[in-house]
């Protein structure tokens, strides 16, 4: 009987990232082992250990008081995703449930959405952004959530594998094996390509994204089947200073992100020295990163040595100061990892002290939280490995520290009431 369940769980396994197989995975393993002794209860953990930290709620406050008729600022967030097949619209349940979460109950119509392109000179298919916008029934709070689909960069390439997936050559295999198979081929070349030909292209596709999210309010966003290029030679780069911004990502994202981040100060130079100036009001930031399902331990395996580590005390004091190295003010790292997920990893503070950049002032939160439900077979504790990897979109708690954050007074309620925290100086 327990190689049945674990038969049951190799599918969970293999579906991860396939969106197709959800039901089926779930479906066989809860009717083959059921729901466990604690059905019923809630018994997943949350832990949390790091400094306190504010959510996305503090640009909500910081809105209600500017003034009616004054100019508005606005909320926004870029979402990055990792390893697997992804098309547009794959972070919408993701952004509704922030949007609920902050109190904004209206959105547009319609979505905005674009082709990326490294220049207008260069026709490379960098992804889509897709942009949604969220308010309250005022218009005072506004939520601009950007979605970063970078697919189309490595799609091509992963055709080289078409044929290992095909009918032709896929029925030699059991369904099991053949399931886990497609797994390995639909995820494990985003990050052999990532590490190798296709990181400068995927770096581009976060660098022109981000351009057009600090250059442009909801009004002035394109929207339609041309290519948009956006760069640090855009005139209104960073116009639009009085705006929050933060950063959420998935698996592979975190990685993506953080290497994004590092790459603007060392690309800052050739700026216009208008752009150079809006810059140092960013780097003179606290910039948060929500990583979901993180993978950086993973994707540090191999890398050279960095350039500056292990002086965060040093550089990082209260007063930014440029002239040192130092990049940003902050740069906030909250990580959450469900320890049941094989394809994340949480974060010790020795390796962010080793392997962040120093100059780049990380702070870290480590979040270790059961996303799926454990489950218990004659004395065997199980957790579907599919949504210890894909379910933080609507686990409550996530949401929660996400928009309301940790240890301070508008901490959501669930995740005072179900998350131990422990606090670091």
């Amino acid at each position: 009987m327990r190689s049945v369940a674990l038969g049951a769980v190799l599918v969970s396994l293999s579906c991860l990232g396939l969106s197709g197989c959800t039901g089926f995975s779930r479906g066989v393993t809860e009717a083959i082992i059921g729901r466990g002794e604690q059905a019923g209860v809630d018994v997943r953990q949350c832990h949390a250990r790091g400094p306190s930290f504010e959510g996305l709620d503090a640009s909500m406050r910081r809105q209600d008081e500017i003034p009616i008729g004054d100019p508005r600022s606005s909320l926004k967030v870029l979402m990055v995703h990792g390893i697997g097949d992804h098309i547009p619209g794959y972070a919408t349940r993701l952004g509704e449930n922030l949007a609920r979460s902050l109190g904004l109950g209206r959105t547009e119509r319609r979505f905005k959405q674009f082709s990326l392109i490294p220049d207008q000179e260069t026709v490379v298919d960098l992804g889509v952004l897709r942009v949604t916008r969220f308010t309250d029934a005022e218009a005072v709070r506004e939520l601009l959530f950007y979605e970063l689909t970078w697919d189309p960069i490595v799609e091509e390439e992963k055709q080289t594998l078409a044929f290992d997936s095909s009918p032709e050559y896929a029925f030699r295999r059991t369904a099991i094996n053949n399931a886990m198979k497609s797994f390995v081929n639909a995820t494990v070349p985003d990050v052999l390509m990532y590490q190798g030909t296709s990181k400068e292209a995927i770096l581009a596709s976060v660098a022109v994204s981000m351009c057009w999210m600090f250059s442009h309010d909801w009004q002035t966003l394109p929207n339609g089947s041309d290519p948009q290029h956006c760069g640090l030679d855009h005139p209104r780069y960073l116009g639009y200073l009085e705006d929050d911004y933060a950063f959420i990502t998935h698996s592979l994202g975190s990685r993506i992100v953080t290497d994004a981040l590092q790459a603007l100060p060392d690309n800052a130079d050739r700026a216009p020295p208008v752009t150079q100036e809006r810059l140092g009001n960013i780097f003179r930031r606290r910039l948060p990163v929500f990583m979901l399902s993180n993978q950086l331990p993973l994707l540090q395996l191999g890398q050279p040595p960095l350039e500056v580590s292990g002086q965060i005390d040093t550089l990082c004091t209260e007063e930014f100061d440029p002239s040192s190295g130092r990049f940003y003010q902050e740069i906030a790292l909250v990580a959450f990892s469900d320890p049941n997920d094989v394809m994340s990893y949480p974060i010790p503070q020795g390796y962010v002290d080793e392997h962040v950049d120093s100059r780049m002032c990380p702070s870290l939160v480590n979040v270790v939280l059961n996303i799926a439900e454990p489950i218990s077979i004659f004395g065997t504790r199980l957790a579907d490995p599919l949504t210890a990897h894909s379910g933080y979109e609507d686990d409550p708690r996530v949401i929660g520290m996400i928009t309301h954050g940790l240890g301070n007074e508008w901490v959501a309620p669930i995740v005072s009431e179900r998350c131990e925290w422990l606090e670091t100086p």
